[in-house]
């Protein structure tokens, strides 16, 4: 596993109110925990439209972009 120190500037509010939601208590923790659940929607998002037989609209990357606008 790669790990690389970034220099960000974070929303306070949003930070606090995910600290709240994830139960995390650093801002490392956090961020990894937000992470993770954003893998793990996109593990059940994939897993459902397999099991539905459709395709995943996502993945072209043009629609994938649109869809977080």
């Amino acid at each position: 596993m790669a790990v690389t120190k970034r220099l960000i500037e974070v929303d306070d509010e949003k930070l606090a109110r995910v600290r709240d939601l994830l139960g995390t208590t650093t801002l490392k923790s956090t961020v990894d925990a937000a992470l993770e659940e954003v893998l793990a929607l996109d593990r059940r998002r994939r897993a459902l439209l397999a099991e539905r037989g459709h395709e995943d609209p996502l993945a072209d990357p043009d629609r994938r972009q649109a869809a977080w606008r």
